[in-house]
């Protein structure tokens, strides 16, 4: 009978094992893109359930997997920046260790680990410290990405009344040259805009001014078209030659009366035209 008892036991518990329930600490992906990188983080949720979080649920000084479950996981697609550190692309368990005056995150090279029983200091790729801050009830642990810029991005953890933040920056603009340089080099014999759209962004930019200058001049051999003149003239402005600018604004302004779509862009070009002979 006994035997018949403990057959019919391990049968429930195999049954059982098969079927997939709800988690309490519920699975997220939080994502943001940065330039060409996309950042993001796999974390599980633990709630509060009215329980004492900070030194005691997790407890301060040692090494927490900063959620449930699995140990938390943040990934780069490229090569980023935390807080003066460099990183690799790839995938790294993001562990912490709470305490009350600092926090110290851990970026740890294996990144499949069931929280942090197996967590090995040997492995950390970084560390960094952090100053907690006081922050508004958040039931559910949460990761969110806020203060986006163009190559910049601040990562939150937030639970309970305790926010930690840190920031992670990108080169984009070092990344937006080499792209520019790999498309010019396949671009089509008569693909202007191209030419005009990377020598644009260098001069929104103010960085490589001058190969931009080149690119726009191949933009103007081309074809006969206002927008890469107007381009040109932006490019002067940032270096400085203001006379030379103001001539390819007129030179601008002679091509655009004669395309139907320029009507739309004459405030651009008044704009321009007033910023340069404000410092003529």
């Amino acid at each position: 009978m006994k035997y018949i008892l403990s057959i019919l036991f391990l049968i429930s518990i195999t049954l059982f094992a098969q079927v997939e329930l709800p988690r309490l600490s519920p699975n997220a992906t939080v994502t943001q893109k940065i330039g060409y990188t996309n950042i993001s983080v796999e974390y599980c949720r633990p709630s509060v359930h009215n329980r004492k979080i900070w030194g005691d649920l997790v407890p301060y000084n040692k090494v927490w997997r900063t959620g449930a479950n699995e140990a938390t996981v943040i990934q780069f697609s490229t090569d980023v920046t935390i807080e003066g550190n460099k990183i690799p692309a790839g995938r790294y368990s993001l562990f912490t260790i709470p305490n009350e005056k600092e926090w110290i995150i851990i970026l740890n090279k294996v990144d499949k680990q069931w929280g942090s029983y197996n967590y090995k200091e040997d492995q950390d790729l970084i560390r960094f410290k952090v100053v907690p801050k006081e922050n508004e009830f958040v039931e559910s642990l949460m990761f969110y990405f806020s203060d986006i810029t163009q190559n910049s991005t601040q990562l939150n953890i937030a639970w309970e009344k305790i926010k930690v933040s840190f920031k992670i920056e990108v080169d984009v603009l070092n990344q937006a040259y080499q792209k520019i340089k790999e498309g010019l080099a396949n671009t089509k014999a008569d693909d202007w805009q191209s030419y005009a759209a990377s020598a644009n962004f260098a001069a929104d930019n103010n960085v490589y001014l001058d190969e931009a200058l080149n690119w726009v001049d191949k933009a103007i051999s081309i074809g006969e078209n206002y927008y890469p003149y107007f381009v040109k003239a932006k490019i002067l402005f940032m270096q400085n030659k203001l006379k030379e600018a103001l001539n390819f604004i007129n030179k601008t302004r002679e091509i655009g009366r004669k395309e139907k779509n320029y009507e739309f862009f004459v405030s651009q070009v008044d704009m321009l035209e007033k910023e340069i002979k404000a410092k003529l």
